[in-house]
């Protein structure tokens, strides 16, 4: 008995020890849902792309480390098999230089997975310069398998290197790079990247060909004798005709236009992530950008906004302080 209430006697004391200037301690909000998207210019960047540099400042660039990291795969793997591979393999823990992981990476493009996933399993354990280049390959990757097993790895909510990368592939000019961008999105929590998101989902492509594109004709012809050719023999003549023809009509040329692109990956991971955290659907807003830019103004940066200020809880002080109870036999 004695035990228990001094037990208790010690919370209510730490409880009065917190002052109304204490706040508990929640997720932050990204900063690019607490500011409203604007009406003309760009859209600034979630997350400073500077972070994807080392901090270290390493003077190294991927291109320096082709030849290193080609002559590394060749010697470790190919045909080694057994113990010798498998402690080769460990030797990837070697490559820390975040500079000299894509060169790594591309040299290893023909070797089996599991050099390839235990290179993998290597980023992962690289904190978030190795979380970036997880999302590089899960967005850029060509093999379906690699950017599954990539993205399997990245740590949910995605950190700001996560968030940089996925910022400079919506910002791509190719599609499929825009595409695989969104969908990462969806898939590791990335919130920061709504306002990017919702100016990726459709683009106007301009068409840059010179000339006629295409020309549409609606007209009759009209058939006349527009001359004679006189023919001459012995004790003979006549004339052949002409024959000329008329058109009438409409000719439609087709010099300018503008392609839109619908993409769809980028625009379901936008409605899933909106939706999930307003709590309402946002299917309705469609492939509308001024409908979507309207309501994250108006509806959805006020909620993230009132989210924000509703972080900052005081406790409240009990009234008098609290004197341990006697002690009872």
């Amino acid at each position: 008995m004695r035990i228990a209430i001094t037990a208790a006697w010690i919370v209510c004391t730490a409880l009065q020890a917190v002052t109304p200037t204490q706040t508990l301690p929640l997720t932050p909000i990204p900063p690019s849902l607490l500011r409203p998207i604007p009406s003309t210019g760009g859209i600034p960047p979630a997350v400073d792309p500077a972070i994807l540099k080392p901090a270290d400042g390493s003077a190294g660039t991927p291109q320096s480390y082709e030849r290193s990291a080609k002559d590394f795969v060749r010697s470790k793997f190919g045909t080694r098999r057994g113990t010798t591979r498998t402690q080769n393999i460990a030797q990837l823990s070697q490559w820390k230089d975040p500079s000299s992981w894509q060169a790594l990476w591309d040299a290893m493009k023909e070797e089996k997975d599991d050099v390839r996933l235990a290179y993998l399993d290597h980023l992962a354990s690289q904190g978030g310069l190795g979380q970036g280049m997880l999302a590089k390959i899960a967005i850029r990757n060509e093999e379906s398998k690699m950017r599954h097993e990539a993205s399997r790895r990245i740590v949910r909510p995605a950190c700001d290197e996560v968030i940089a990368i996925i910022e400079l592939g919506l910002r791509d000019e190719r599609h499929l790079v825009v595409n695989q961008s969104g969908s990462l999105a969806g898939k590791v929590d990335a919130f920061a990247v709504i306002p990017s998101l919702i100016f990726a989902q459709v683009t106007a492509d301009e068409n840059k060909t010179k000339g006629d594109l295409a020309w549409i004709a609606i007209g009759t012809n009209t058939h006349y004798i527009a001359n004679v050719t006189a023919v001459v023999g012995d004790n003979a003549a006549a004339f052949i005709p002409v024959i000329g023809t008329l058109q009438t009509g409409v000719l439609m040329r087709v010099q300018d236009a503008m392609v839109y692109n619908y993409r769809s990956d980028a625009h379901q991971s936008l409605i899933a992530l909106t939706s999930r955290d307003f709590g309402q659907s946002t299917a309705d807003n469609g492939w509308d950008m001024k409908r979507w830019w309207t309501w994250f103004n108006t509806e959805y940066l006020p909620f993230k906004q009132a989210q924000a200020a509703s972080q900052i809880v005081p406790v409240t002080p009990a009234e008098k302080p609290v004197s341990p109870p006697a002690e009872k036999t």
